[in-house]
């Protein structure tokens, strides 16, 4: 039924991560990369996070500004910083087809200098997505509203904007979770997006999805739905397509409002035209009938799992479910502006620089 794939050697996919939230998930995927085609990115304002981040490149941002000692969780502080540097991050971007972003939101460097990287990538026509995580609850009001109004920005300027809020690890994973194992979770999100992507763009099957289809659907803006499952019989294709579209960490998103969908079949074996039916039919039934679904099919043997399902969802509105707060404090999040004021002491909990704190030095650097 497939045609003999061959690799695509001329795409390039950038991996950014920005910020000490960014580098660190740079650090979880750097070891676990197996194509050369993705080249992981740091970027940030802190030269210690650089030295001690695994990448294939590094660029130190705002090192005028801030003379390499990070944003001071300044938001502002962070976009300067990406302004004073963006001939270097031209220089990154331009060399990249896609850009994949991993960031964390509400302090400094992730949270202003993501929505300029996304501007300056949607300005070279360059395809961005962005996986953003949303802080802990317990980090306080303030660091929660710098990272709503950072993600509202950066929606404005990203083509794709997938938001894992830390609650929500809190929420599947339990309190007893051990903090390193439960953002080593985390990344593994990303990691898998990350490779099914490069598995679908980098290989030609008998239904392929090139560049341009994937241009097409990443210009419907919006909250997105990324989502991978995999399993090894054709009887489990219900179990793994719950799996990509339902994962719990993912803030969750109305995919019925969704006007751009990929589906992204990676085999061993060859699939049955029933089951291929089944998947495309399923995921059909979830979007609007006007929404454009693109399907793409492709037979790769070194596969860990049998077969491996790739959803992409974009243009959909996210759920926004505060079921912890009382009606007045939800009419105060609801207000049309977030202001940002100069955070106090108390205020710069950063559990990312934390984590990245704990990690010896990668040898050889």
């Amino acid at each position: 039924m497939f045609q003999l794939i061959e690799q695509q050697d001329g795409l390039s996919i950038g991996v950014f991560g920005i910020g000490g939230c960014g580098c660190n998930t740079l650090d979880s995927i750097y070891e676990q990369r197996e194509s050369k085609q993705a080249k992981l990115f740091s970027v940030n304002t802190d030269k210690v996070v650089l030295e001690h981040t695994q990448s294939d490149d590094a660029v130190l941002i705002g090192a005028e500004l801030t003379h390499g000692y990070g944003a001071g969780a300044d938001p502002e502080v962070g976009l300067q910083a990406a302004q004073e540097s963006k001939d270097q991050l031209l220089a990154l971007i331009n060399n990249c087809d896609i850009l994949l972003c991993a960031t964390g939101l509400g302090g400094g460097t992730g949270t202003g200098a993501s929505p300029y990287i996304a501007e300056l990538a949607r300005e070279q026509n360059k395809p961005v997505i962005f996986v953003a995580t949303l802080p802990f609850s317990s980090e306080g009001q303030f660091r929660s509203n710098v990272a709503q109004a950072g993600l509202n920005t950066l929606k404005e300027h990203a083509n794709a904007v997938i938001t894992l809020p830390n609650d929500q690890l809190i929420e599947v994973l339990g309190n007893n979770v051990g903090l390193f194992d439960a953002f080593k979770h985390s990344n593994q999100i990303l990691h898998s997006l990350i490779k099914s992507l490069i598995d679908m763009l980098c290989f030609q099957g008998l239904i392929n999805v090139d560049l341009n289809d994937f241009a097409k659907i990443m210009d419907c803006q919006g909250d997105a739905v990324l989502g991978v499952g995999k399993c090894d019989s054709e009887d489990e294709f219900t179990t793994a397509l719950d799996s990509a579209l339902n994962n719990p960490l993912v803030n969750q998103v109305d995919m019925s409002s969704s006007s751009g969908v990929i589906v992204q079949v990676n085999c061993k074996e060859e699939i049955s035209l029933g089951s291929y039916n089944l998947i495309t039919d399923t995921v059909r039934q979830k979007v609007s009938p006007n929404a454009l679904v693109i399907c793409g099919v492709s037979k790769i043997e070194n596969l860990v799992s049998n077969y491996e399902l790739l959803i992409i969802a974009t243009g959909a509105s996210a759920k926004m479910v505060v079921e912890q707060h009382d009606k007045a404090a939800d009419s105060e999040l609801k207000k049309p502006e977030v202001v940002i004021t100069q955070p106090q002491a108390s205020d710069i909990f950063d559990i990312p620089a934390f984590i990245r704190n704990q990690a010896p030095p990668p040898s050889g650097k």
